[in-house]
């Protein structure tokens, strides 16, 4: 392989690597954000006390995110059972949610 496509190669992967790390940072921002905004709704509510089902089913429907992320990485037990644990928790407070629809 040549010097020039060598350096070419060199910059583009160096190029690469400062757009992963811009899509990092901006999704720490972006995450940060979203959790500023679900705790002054928490407290909001809570001070009104207010039903924070729907802010509960968030957390849990990220925590299962979460979970299956880790374990499609890599193959757990412990993460199995963790993911059942949420998911069953994720479904019983959606339904929660949903039934006061039909009331």
């Amino acid at each position: 392989m040549n010097q020039k496509k060598f350096l070419a190669l060199a910059q583009q992967e160096s190029n690469d690597e400062g757009k992963i790390a811009e899509h990092k940072n901006i999704t720490v921002i972006h995450y940060t954000m979203l959790l500023v905004g679900w705790l002054f709704l928490f407290i909001v509510r809570l001070i009104q006390k207010e039903s924070t089902n729907d802010l509960f089913f968030m957390i849990l429907l990220l925590a299962l995110g979460h979970e299956a992320y880790a374990l499609k990485k890599k193959f757990s037990f412990i993460n199995a059972i963790t993911i059942i644990i949420l998911l069953i928790a994720t479904v019983t407070m959606a339904w929660s949610i949903v039934s006061v629809i039909f009331k």
